[in-house]
């Protein structure tokens, strides 16, 4: 359940919303619902998903309580889980390792995080693998190279971890006290430790030469500024929307629901059957039991129109019993695209006001999306328009005699591969719309390319048009300079994540984690 108008073409998908399973279509609504949100199914508890929790409760407290785990399972009987490959080697998760390293790591990280607690732990376990599999492929290809750590190497690492340090300083007695383990797992850990540096340092301390880091700071200091006007579907004529609606009521007909999602027919069925008995509230059942996040307001969602509604009945025909429902009637349990839903009406259905701007406006982004042959020609037509008033009294007076906005773009260099070294109209860009024309390489190079104070030819973006003035070729020595300074600090990270990306996307990667994480770690 989610805004799906993601062009930025229309003001209405600040307020339209969408209940849907699996198909995803443009809205508004006539009131507005408490809360968006994708419908989500939820596991019913098995013996594999009861054993999966256990796990993560042991692997929770292994977070803070390591070796009270150590002491329960045994420290060297830990089964290995195997998550990936890399060449010839296995990706585990195993006592001691670098996967269980990272993983203690990156929980840390999230120590006292709020929000979904299986997310977190995906992010964590995702984060944790993703480590593991470029410290594995730098350490094949260190082993590759003949790099290893001399024995003096990692004493000296060792005495300067700051692990056996007190007051500040390596201290003899603490190292001692040590448990054999504990010294074991450190110096296991340094020693793989320093063929993955070595060769990370020596990626990232690569110089460029010289005239590279002029050419790009010469790019990145020189910009051109925009500005532009959109033609978006919702100034498309009232009367034409208005038209179309008519011809299309049922679409158009908004209710006032409440739903309860679940994946269990029978668990459907017994709440249908204890709401109408009275034995339960419809609200008590959906905060209880329904699986999208409508149930936290007690499944209410709101005015929808039908369109909105119907994609989510896998059988039409039972979508349009909503229709015919009056106040506070209760229908269902119905199949709805992977679940079953009940549904409460609780305002019968009502005939769109067409006198409603939000209404009018949702009308108009479902003719754009379903019906875009009728709305293109218009629009096309209305951004020629545009530009021959343009030409003639200016892009800005265009816009005040239209009530349009006018969107300023400030200075932004030309940069067609999105290099990090400089920004691009994804940063100077507040409405979007010229950021998304240019992933066509053409419209980028014509909007650099012109002359300054141009008016380009209206430009499709989505279901709507553009109409840009180029503005002035400014330059930022500041910005030059910044990269002469830093360039090469800058291509060494490049070079570094350059090297990360290569080995992660790597044929020699064979990457299991999601089947591993969701059957072994949440035992789905």
């Amino acid at each position: 359940m989610s805004d799906t108008d993601n062009t930025q073409d229309t003001k209405q998908q600040e307020e339209g919303k969408v209940l849907s399973f699996e198909k995803q279509v443009p809205s508004t609504r006539t009131k507005a619902p408490k809360r968006e949100a994708p419908a989500k199914t939820k596991q019913k508890i098995t013996i594999g998903w009861a054993l999966g929790m256990l796990i993560l409760i042991l692997i929770a407290i292994s977070f803070v309580a390591a070796p009270a785990i150590e002491a329960f399972v045994g420290k060297r009987n830990t089964s290995s889980l195997v998550f990936g490959k890399y060449g010839k080697e296995n990706i585990t998760y195993a006592y001691g390792n670098h996967f269980f390293e990272e993983v203690q790591n990156y929980a840390d990280q999230y120590k006292g995080s709020g929000g979904d607690q299986t997310q977190l732990l995906y992010q964590i376990w995702k984060g944790a693998y993703d480590s593991t599999v470029i410290h594995t492929a730098v350490n094949q290809l260190a082993k590759k190279a003949g790099i290893i750590a001399s024995d003096e190497a990692v004493r000296r690492a060792i005495i300067n971890s700051g692990a056996y340090h007190k007051d500040g300083k390596f201290d003899v007695e603490t190292y001692q006290k040590a448990s054999a383990d504990t010294k074991n797992r450190l110096e296991t850990q340094v020693r793989n430790s320093f063929p993955f540096q070595i060769v990370v340092d020596d990626i990232g301390s690569v110089l460029s030469s010289k005239a590279e880091a002029l050419y790009v700071a010469s790019l990145a200091e020189t910009g051109r500024s925009f500005s532009y006007v959109a033609i978006t579907p919702v100034l498309y004529p009232n009367e034409a929307a208005v038209r179309y609606a008519l011809e299309h009521e049922r679409l158009f007909t908004s209710l006032d629901i409440s739903i309860i999602s679940l994946t269990d027919e029978n668990l459907a069925l017994s709440l249908s059957k204890d709401i109408l008995l009275g034995t339960t509230t419809f609200e008590e059942a959906a905060r209880e039991h329904s699986l999208d996040s409508f149930a936290a307001d007690g499944g209410a969602v709101g005015n929808l129109f039908y369109y909105a509604i119907e994609p989510n009945f896998t059988n039409s025909d039972d979508a349009t019993l909503l229709l015919g429902a009056k106040d506070g009637d209760l229908l269902g349990p119905f199949e709805s695209q992977g679940a079953w839903t009940i549904w409460r009406v609780n305002s019968q259905a009502r005939q769109a006001d067409y006198t409603d701007e939000a209404t009018l406006n949702g009308i108009k982004a479902y003719i754009a999306t379903y019906e875009g042959e009728m709305i293109e020609p218009w629009l096309d037509e209305f951004a020629q328009q545009l530009k021959s008033e343009a030409v003639t009294n200016g892009l800005e007076e265009v816009a005040l005699t239209h009530d349009l906005d006018l969107i300023s773009v400030s200075s932004t260099p030309y940069n067609a591969a999105q290099s990090t070294y400089m920004a691009d109209l994804s940063y100077t860009d507040p409405a979007g719309l010229l950021y998304q024309a240019t992933s066509n390489t053409d419209v980028a190079r014509s909007l650099y390319a012109s002359a300054e104070h141009t008016l380009l030819d209206p430009i499709k973006v989505n279901s709507s048009y553009i109409l840009v003035e180029t503005g002035f070729d400014e330059r930022d020595e500041g910005m030059g300079s910044y990269i002469s300074m830093f360039y090469d600090y800058l291509s060494g990270s490049q070079n570094q994540q350059d090297l990360t990306q290569a080995l992660y996307t790597s044929d020699a990667h064979t990457n299991d984690f999601l089947s591993t994480f969701f059957t072994v770690v949440l035992g789905q």
